[in-house]
């Protein structure tokens, strides 16, 4: 079971999660979505699928909020407060589609997104708006639309399938943006 869980994960998200042969000795540090919270109500690949569109999405909303805080740009801060308002949408949406199949979404961004987020905090005012721009605005959504097309061929649940098809739209345009507002910075 647990051989199966890894395989479909793997695939789904690209990212060797389980790095320990029992869920008590598991080190957590890169973990995206802890052993504990593979269910079985959904098919492996889409609870992988579905906690890991969540951690992510919880990233860009508070990474956003960071920017927010500090940028002087009015273009970083419009996208920002875009940003925040569509991945607040398709996380609510996402919530929805798992949590009627007893799923449930983390409150906070979990492991690299975690960390993803830290390392935002962590960058100097004054570099921020391009670190958030590169990193949550072009990388993190390319990590992102790669994950959610391939759900679309490998996912199982139909609702979860279709939540990732009418998202991937608004992916591709927040990372559109990013690059525009880089290119307009240089």
């Amino acid at each position: 079971m647990r051989a199966r869980i890894y395989q479909a994960f793997r695939r789904t998200c690209a990212v060797c999660l389980f790095a320990a042969a029992t869920a008590a000795s598991a080190q957590q540090a890169d973990q995206v979505v802890a052993p504990a919270a593979i269910a079985g109500k959904m098919a492996a690949v889409d609870e992988a699928f579905a906690l890991f569109a969540a951690s992510s999405g919880l990233a860009e909303i508070e990474g956003s909020r960071l920017v927010l805080k500090t940028t002087r740009r009015d273009e970083v801060r419009d996208y920002a407060q875009k940003l925040a308002r569509d991945h607040e949408t398709a996380l609510a949406a996402l919530r929805r589609v798992v949590g009627a199949r007893g799923l449930k979404i983390p409150p906070a961004p979990t492991g690299r997104h975690a960390d993803m987020v830290t390392k935002l905090a962590g960058v100097s005012a004054a570099e921020r708006d391009e670190a958030f721009l590169l990193r949550f605005g072009v990388d993190a959504h390319k990590e992102t639309i790669s994950l959610y097309e391939r759900h679309l061929t490998e996912g199982v649940e139909p609702e979860l399938k279709r939540h990732a098809e009418q998202t991937l739209p608004h992916l591709r345009e927040h990372m559109a943006a990013a690059l525009k507002l880089m290119n307009a910075g240089k």
